[in-house]
């Protein structure tokens, strides 16, 4: 499928900004696309760069889909284009760390890529996803770059949060942040894509904050069941067997896990989905001190289980700080 900006959604003054510049010749060489996960980011990305090369832009920046540029973007074999790999959690610019088995992988190195000169069109493009997950050395490395771009380049490089690059490569780069999207464009776009209609595409969008990614990965009939309970009756009481009642419907969301890889991400999709409902709790302000300890215990549970503490061990622990830190009263 071409990529083009018309598969942005919510993202309007992003793309007029970027169709000014465009037209005005005025492209940065290198930009830092910050916002919450889910929000349009790499979206975003891949649309300034089928922007950059394709030969027949139409209304409002869109890439035509016809071109041969168009064709070889949406093929993915650009010859100009390198877009890094998403999921290895640690980033080298000339090696990506990924343990499938034990052993890494090498792909194409970004900063070679970079050097080399255009083969079609005249720029060179590369897209670094999650740039927070860069190493010390590569970092050092990517800043160099910045700091001399090589020819006609655009460095394109997304995350969460800007405060997890260093200020330096931050510092560098053309800020653009992508707005959480509206919850009717969120509930409309779940519909048109028959993933969930009518009140199960209301409660889905309510519960993501924003995010359309995070709404499609809540999608599902367990997810709705968890959070109705969580915004019915989860609080309405703390103590011992409160706690006991959240970390069992926690592992119960995650029970049909099939590698502990799956149950991993499924305990981190029910935290997630319990920080919404204790944000929604917070913005009441029915106890803003507790809601916010609870808060951190989520996230300290989270971390926990990226690092790979046994799930079941984390949710029970979270479950009673939580518990406890709902059940003091207001200073």
């Amino acid at each position: 499928m071409p990529w083009s900006f018309a598969d942005l959604l919510g993202q309007e003054e992003i793309v007029r900004t970027l169709n000014r510049e465009f037209e005005l010749g005025r492209l940065a060489s290198a930009y830092l696309l910050e916002g919450r996960e889910g929000t349009g980011k790499l979206t975003l990305a891949r649309g300034m760069a089928a922007r950059l090369f394709c030969a027949n832009p139409g209304p409002g920046g869109a890439a035509c889909g016809n071109c041969r540029a168009c064709g070889l973007l949406g093929r993915g074999n650009h010859p100009d284009y390198l877009e890094l790999p998403r999921e290895p959690a640690e980033l080298r610019l000339g090696r990506f760390l990924e343990r499938p088995g034990g052993e890494e992988i090498d792909h194409q190195p970004l900063l070679p890529f970079l050097r080399l000169k255009p083969v079609e069109g005249g720029w060179r493009a590369a897209v670094i996803p999650a740039a927070e997950r860069l190493r010390t050395e590569s970092a050092n490395a990517l800043l160099k770059t910045l700091e001399e771009p090589p020819g006609k380049t655009l460095i394109l490089l997304t995350v969460d949060f800007r405060d997890g690059l260093p200020p330096t490569i931050a510092s560098r780069c053309r800020r653009l942040a992508t707005r959480p999207l509206p919850t009717e464009t969120i509930r409309a776009e779940l519909a048109a894509r028959g993933v969930a209609r009518g009140e199960a595409a209301a409660e889905l969008a309510g519960m993501a904050e924003g995010s359309l990614g995070k709404a499609l990965a809540l999608a599902g009939d367990k997810t709705g069941a968890l959070w109705r309970w969580l915004e019915g009756e989860a609080f309405a009481r703390t103590g011992p067997q409160a706690a006991k009642r959240l970390a069992d419907a926690w592992r119960a969301y995650g029970e049909d896990g099939r590698d502990a890889g799956k149950r991993r991400q499924n305990a981190l999709a029910a935290l997630e989905l319990t920080a919404a409902a204790l944000r929604r709790r917070l913005r009441r302000e029915a106890n803003p001190e507790g809601d916010a300890e609870a808060l951190a215990a989520l996230w300290r549970a989270g971390e926990r289980i990226v690092l790979n503490v046994n799930p079941d061990v984390v949710l029970l622990s979270a479950a009673f700080e939580i518990m406890a830190a709902l059940g003091r009263p207001d200073h």
